[in-house]
């Protein structure tokens, strides 16, 4: 099983390539085959398109990284305005998908801090995380910041992650005084509670230090001179025949006059100097060609003057290779922008990698944050998950579902998106060129995947005729009506499912529940041991998938049926990979009430433990007891299922119904069912109003429940 570990940050600046790289760089030590993923980064004004990131951990690593997975964030930022933000978490996780598919493990770095995108009303790390199943691996800046005002960002930032319903490893403080590693190491571990330290990073100065092609990129900068950089970016470009100069040492603001200014010139010094100040130019050429005094790193000519043609010849014959750079702003405004400058990682500074390297080694816990498996306790199933592993789960053993409604447009609609993905194939009930001219009138046209019947002249008319006879002698069933019943298009794919010529059905959008159910209780039959058919319903909340039953079929369950329920939807919650622990609810939890309707729950409980007592169940439970971990923690802290319930079992048709409309409505939550369950073969009904999504959904629910079966 691949698990994947997500590194993130609360702020920009942190540092988190150095903590995934250290982390990579481990992981290869201990022989994992781990893969690096950033699925959002920053593209602007690079040669290649390249983040900046994404490049300098391609080079650090012995294994390829692909940097056309990364989506850059300009075009996150525009799908969020064009309200296409789903189309990029459903990128993230087609590629992370295809990542797991490789590789035993996946260090994914989020983007550079919670708030990346003021515009989206949630966070698109925890979106990212909740979606491809990440624990996560907090990085905090220990930069400038005392013990106190550490403690509280780690614990402010991790509360808010465990609230939101993604799991928190533990937190790598990064970029803390040299000075204070010991002390900070020490007393955060003793102070931090439910927290887990791997380890505090110094403030690397290797890191810190800019070099010519991080100062020409974040001041807009022409470039006048330098064969080797063309331009400000070359160390990212991949050719590894270019490579940057190496980092400045300091900087000076040559104001005065030369014979003063050369007094300050140091080894890698950076010199800002006015445009029309050629002297001062001249002596920084000079100074480059000679190695005997210190060489400066390059100059920039601030103002927007640029030396004149003459004076660029001489300085080019003297040192072709020192870089002249050109910016339109003044001295002080230049000489600022150097000085707050963060520069990026990127490719050909195997300095910084080395630098990486070895403060992990002496500064993180790696042996205790490797024994842990990245994979979250308590998984959650987002909707967006949900609805895509149902779509591979039933590609994966396609299946062939029966639609007795084939002349409903929204039916032929579904059909030709459920062919479009190649997903399930289909039967419509009905006449086969009438259907299709309706098709073709609806702008669609049908596949081999598409099988049309029309009862009368199908050639297994009388067979179904005959095994109707026989399965229903014993209520009176005589030819003549079992005929009758037979055109019935519900009755005949009802049939179909009973012989095995197609693994399920779905009925309902102009018919009635009973009409679905009828023949399907008349002989499709329920399976042994559960003498009700029941339902659900699969609510696909913001940030999680939960069963609600039985919501749509029986009104008043006695004990007897609402065991059959619970065990039926947790049959059904497994089915679709959604580990069930099951809340069997009431207007009491545990011993605190009593009365008849508490004393049915508790005792479908207890039926429930006796029938199957590998099932997590408990009951009665209140609904936010069963849900919020906090009231758990209050009224069942000992619960196996208290506040982490997925299977919510309503104790009537009445609370169950109203339950899960109001919480459709209320939470925006998507509600996909009802889902009929207990049947020995699956056979789902369709509200009158459903949509062209419900119907697909539904179809690719009933397959999935085929393939279980």
């Amino acid at each position: 099983m691949s698990q994947t570990l997500m590194v993130i940050a609360t702020e920009a600046g942190t540092g988190k390539s150095v903590v995934s790289l250290g982390l990579l760089e481990q992981l290869e030590r201990a022989g994992a085959r781990a893969s690096y993923f950033k699925p959002v980064g920053q593209n602007k004004n690079t040669k290649n398109n390249i983040d900046g990131d994404v490049a300098f951990i391609h080079k650090a690593l012995s294994k390829p990284v692909d940097p056309s997975l990364t989506i850059d964030s300009d075009v996150v930022q525009k799908a969020i305005q064009a309200g296409s933000y789903d189309d990029i978490i459903d990128s993230i996780m087609e590629t992370h998908s295809r990542l797991t598919a490789e590789w035993d493990t996946v260090v994914c770095e989020g983007v550079d801090s919670m708030t990346a995108f003021p515009s989206l009303d949630s966070d698109i790390n925890i979106d990212i995380a909740r979606n491809i199943d990440a624990t996560l691996l907090l990085v905090v800046s220990g930069r400038h910041r005392a013990l106190d005002a550490i403690e509280a960002q780690i614990t402010v930032s991790v509360n808010q992650l465990r609230e939101r319903g993604v799991e928190v490893l533990g937190v790598i403080v990064n970029r803390a005084d040299p000075s204070q590693l010991d002390g900070l190491r020490q007393q955060l571990g003793e102070r931090l509670n439910g927290v887990t330290l791997f380890g505090v990073l110094p403030e690397l100065a290797s890191l810190g230090r800019p070099r010519m092609c991080d100062v020409a990129l974040a001041l807009d900068a022409d470039i006048l001179a330098n064969s080797d950089c063309p331009n400000p970016l070359h160390c990212r470009s991949g050719d590894p025949a270019r490579r940057c100069p190496g980092p400045i040492g300091n900087v000076l603001v040559a104001a005065m006059g030369l014979e003063n200014a050369l007094h300050h010139f140091q080894h890698r010094t950076l010199i800002v100097s006015a445009g029309d100040r050629e002297e001062i130019l001249l002596a920084a050429a000079a100074a480059y060609a000679n190695e005997s005094i210190p060489r400066p790193s390059g100059i920039i000519l601030t103002g927007g003057y640029a030396p004149s043609p003459k004076v660029m010849e001489l300085i080019t014959g003297m040192s072709a290779d020192l870089p002249v750079l050109k910016v339109e702003r003044n001295v002080y405004d230049t000489a600022v922008t150097i000085d707050r400058l963060e520069p990026a990682l990127g490719e050909h500074q195997d300095d910084k990698s080395r630098a990486i390297r070895n403060a992990f080694d002496e500064n993180v816990d790696w042996e205790r944050l490797l024994k842990n498996r990245f994979v979250p306790a308590n998984p959650v199933v987002t909707p967006r998950r949900f609805m895509r592993m149902l779509r591979d789960k039933a590609k994966g053993d396609k299946k062939t579902i029966v639609l007795p409604e084939g002349d409903v447009d929204r039916v032929l609609q579904a059909t030709a998106e459920l062919r479009k993905h190649d997903i399930v194939d289909i039967i419509l009930i009905g006449e086969d060129a009438a259907l299709r001219r309706q098709a073709a009138s609806l702008g669609l046209s049908f596949d081999s995947g598409v099988t049309i019947v029309n009862p009368i002249d199908d050639p297994d008319f009388d067979d179904y005729v005959r095994t109707l006879v026989e399965l229903r002698k014993n209520k009176g069933m005589n030819e003549d009506m079992a005929r009758d019943l037979m055109k019935d298009r519900t009755y005949y794919g009802t049939m179909m499912v009973y012989k095995g010529r197609a693994h399920g059905m779905v009925s309902g959008s102009t018919t009635t529940t009973a009409a679905t159910l009828r023949p399907a209780l008349q002989f499709v039959k329920t399976k042994p041991g559960i003498n009700s058919v029941s339902s659900v319903f699969f609510m696909a909340l913001p940030d999680r998938v939960l069963v609600y039953g039985d919501c749509a079929v029986i009104p008043n369950p006695t004990v007897e049926q609402l065991a059959d329920i619970a065990i039926a939807s947790a049959q059904t919650a497994a089915a679709f990979s959604i580990e069930p622990r099951v809340a069997m609810l009431s207007y009491s939890t545990g011993a605190s009430g009593s009365g008849d309707d508490v004393e049915a729950v508790r005792a479908a409980t207890a039926l429930v433990k006796d029938r199957v007592p590998k099932l997590n169940v408990e009951g009665p439970i209140q609904y936010d007891a069963a849900i919020d971990p906090s009231v758990a923690k209050t009224k069942l802290p000992n619960s196996l299922v208290a506040g982490k319930a997925t299977v919510f079992v309503f104790p009537d048709l009445n609370t169950g119904n109203n339950t899960y409309k109001a919480v459709q409505r209320s939470a925006n939550a998507i509600a996909i069912g009802p889902v009929l369950q207990g049947l020995n073969k699956p056979v789902n009904d369709l509200s009158r109003g459903a949509t062209v999504t419900d119907i697909t959904n539904t179809v690719i629910v009933t397959a999935i429940q085929a393939q279980s079966m």
